[in-house]
């Protein structure tokens, strides 16, 4: 069996492949039936010979290659040319081998990749969850350890993972094992779980942009305790801004959601909806005011006609309005 598991939700093809190692009897501890090819150029005739190899003390054997297809998409000169024309060489491997080629990227159905494999393989695209699927995964995942969790815990941890599963998954484990038997809450989350200072600013900015100033003060306080600049943290607001702005344009042009996303830079999908979710709650004329507002703050700092951290307590307060 020759399969193709491609997409950019690395954590489910991640659980896809330890399915098929335990469903064949290859635990992890197994190792000597399991071989990664990774190192590239990966030698061509190296893996032609490990898949005739006789499988040790069991009827199959798995051969994982990492990151070849999109190399051969992108037409990478260093490709060994016999991985050019795989479709060739597919009746030299016995059925004894199981082949996987992983990529963590999407392959284009019709790409140079797909059609140097042949059409005899197992072509999976796994695509990054998202919205409602998201917090459903999270919900069973609770679930799965006799634990519950309130909807806003769910909220406040996907936004301080960005809905990493490989985060999530741990993080989860370790609420379950510290809230006992009752349920996970947002306290719990904030006590736990060491967010970065990146994410401490996106809340921060997510409260103020929610209109929620209690939150967004708090957030604030939290940012200049790690050490975030008042600098930065304007920086860091007069960039949403624009950013809502142009999703505006966006939409208003009927842009896909995709497309938005290349445009702006944003390759994160749980962060993405947000941004375009709160490009819907301001029209213009409101982010042109925030625009103004910022700008001022900025100029009061600068000429010392304001203390800096006061200025930026006044601008998270008056914006979260």
């Amino acid at each position: 069996m020759i399969r193709v598991f491609h997409g950019e939700d690395s954590y489910t093809i991640s659980q896809e492949i330890r399915k098929i190692k335990s469903k064949l009897g290859l635990n992890d501890v197994v190792s000597s039936n399991v071989s990664i090819f990774d190192n590239h150029p990966i030698n061509f005739h190296e893996f032609l010979s490990t898949s005739k190899a006789i499988p040790f003390m069991s009827d199959r054997r798995i051969i994982i290659i990492s990151n070849l297809l999109s190399k051969i998409e992108n037409k990478v000169k260093s490709i060994p040319n016999e991985w050019l024309e795989f479709h060739k060489y597919i009746d030299e491997i016995p059925p004894t081998s199981e082949i996987i080629f992983v990529e963590n990227i999407e392959l284009k159905n019709n790409g140079v990749a797909l059609n140097a494999i042949g059409d005899q393989c197992e072509v999976k695209n796994f695509q990054k969850m998202k919205g409602y699927e998201l917090e459903n995964w999270i919900k069973n995942k609770i679930s799965e350890l006799n634990a519950k969790a309130s909807p806003n815990a769910i909220k406040r941890l996907l936004w301080m993972t960005s809905g990493d599963l490989f985060k999530l998954e741990n993080e989860i484990n370790k609420l379950s094992l510290y809230v006992e038997d009752r349920e996970i809450m947002v306290a719990d989350i904030n006590t736990l779980i060491q967010s970065s200072r990146q994410s401490n600013i996106f809340l921060f900015i997510d409260a103020v942009m929610d209109k929620k100033p209690g939150v967004a003060l708090n957030e604030l306080y939290s940012i200049i305790l790690d050490g975030v600049s008042i600098s930065q943290i304007i920086n860091m607001l007069a960039r949403q801004v624009r950013l809502l702005i142009l999703c505006k344009d966006f939409l208003n042009k009927n842009l896909s959601r995709k497309e938005i996303g290349k445009r702006i830079f944003i390759n994160n999908d749980f962060v993405l909806e947000k941004t375009l979710s709160q490009s819907n709650r301001f029209d213009l004329e409101s982010l042109s005011r925030i625009q103004k507002k910022l700008l001022s703050t900025d100029i009061y700092i600068k000429t010392g006609s304001m203390d800096q951290r006061t200025a930026v307590e006044i601008l998270a307060s008056d914006l979260s309005k």
